[in-house]
């Protein structure tokens, strides 16, 4: 269940310029694995999905096929990149947040044979903006109590690790494709939680949901706030295996399967209000405050890349490679115990 499509997302095309009918095929059971099981009791099932699901993965791979190359992140580039410098205060806390990354270090750990050199992955991060009172250079008076806008950026989180573009690129959109189904199990859900004479069933998809996104199902690991530790991906596949069984036992008693293909399908067929890309412009001063194109004030001019979900959250993401050498190390806790009790 929670094994990813390993070639869904794969470069082969058919002679017609579609996606790989064997593919799409594949991606159909993803569907409904990802949400409702009982599906496969309609028999029409896999031809009210097709359309749908190839659009979905259509886009998908449009969304992260746009996104950049990978640039460089670390301490020598901060001082070169300036979306490093507003997005960090400092090198030593570009230093600080990128020891804090548990995705590359359990990614590290993981790595069967030598470790490699490079690892990419996508930065995301979030901003927000507030209005303060500040100073601004006027010729060669200085005002003061000037109405300004900052930008500050936090939550900075690092996801799909690997040794190489193609492989971080391939995961997200993986990631990309899931995240559609667990926002069309959350549609399923809610309509089924309406509904007195469904309780068990609603308490079943609820329970499938809530390990979905302890997994950190598809982009919920990036677009939700803070770093959780990793999860136990067994014991999660167990528990929504568990889940299943009782959903395949219950049947269609309740009379709603069709209702719920009809959501499913209406998810994937318009996955652009789920999430979509989008630039996000500003010009900011060294002091991280919004400039106007007129002012003489130096300032950089920041192309950068927001991704938006249907729920209002929000990230500037940016693909990324960092050296291994790079990697601060990571605190020895028992031997500052050690030298703590003596």
């Amino acid at each position: 269940m929670l094994s990813f499509l390993s070639s869904l997302f794969s470069p082969d095309k058919s002679k017609s310029g579609g996606l790989d009918q064997a593919l799409i095929e594949r991606a159909i059971e993803r569907a409904v694995d990802g949400t409702d099981p009982r599906l496969r009791a309609l028999g029409n099932y896999r031809k009210q999905l097709r359309e749908p699901v190839e659009l979905a993965a259509r886009y998908i791979i449009e969304l992260v096929d746009g996104l950049p190359e990978a640039v460089p992140f670390g301490r020598k580039s901060y001082s070169t990149d300036p979306r490093l410098r507003v997005f960090f205060a400092s090198k030593d806390h570009l230093q600080e947040v990128l020891g804090r990354f548990r995705t590359i270090s359990d990614y590290l750990q993981g790595y069967s044979g030598l470790p490699p050199d490079e690892i990419f992955g996508l930065l995301s991060l979030e901003w927000k903006e507030r209005n303060v009172l500040g100073m601004q250079q006027q010729g060669d008076r200085v005002r003061r109590d000037v109405q300004q806008v900052s930008v500050n950026f936090f939550n900075h989180r690092f996801v799909c690790a690997s040794d190489n573009e193609a492989e971080t690129s391939l995961e997200l959109k993986k990631r990309g494709f899931d995240y559609l189904l667990k926002m069309a199990l959350e549609k399923i859900s809610a309509r089924r939680g309406k509904q007195q004479e469904l309780k068990r069933e609603q308490k079943l998809l609820d329970k499938k949901l809530a390990a979905m996104k302890n997994g950190g199902w598809g982009l919920e690991s990036m677009l939700s706030a803070g770093e959780e530790p990793a999860a136990d991906m067994g014991a999660l596949a167990a528990k929504i295996d568990a889940v299943e069984a009782e959903l395949l036992a219950l049947g269609n008693a309740s009379g709603g399967l069709e209702r719920n293909l009809e959501v499913l399908a209406e998810v994937l067929a318009q996955p652009a209000r789920c999430v979509h890309r989008d630039e996000v412009r500003m010009r900011l001063n060294a002091m991280g405050v919004r400039t106007e194109a007129s002012s003489d004030e130096p300032a950089n001019d920041l192309q950068l890349i927001g991704l938006f979900s249907a729920i209002g959250e929000r990230r500037i993401v940016l693909p990324v490679s960092v050296l291994r050498s790079e990697l601060p190390e990571r605190p020895d806790f028992f031997k500052q115990a050690s030298r703590y009790l003596g």
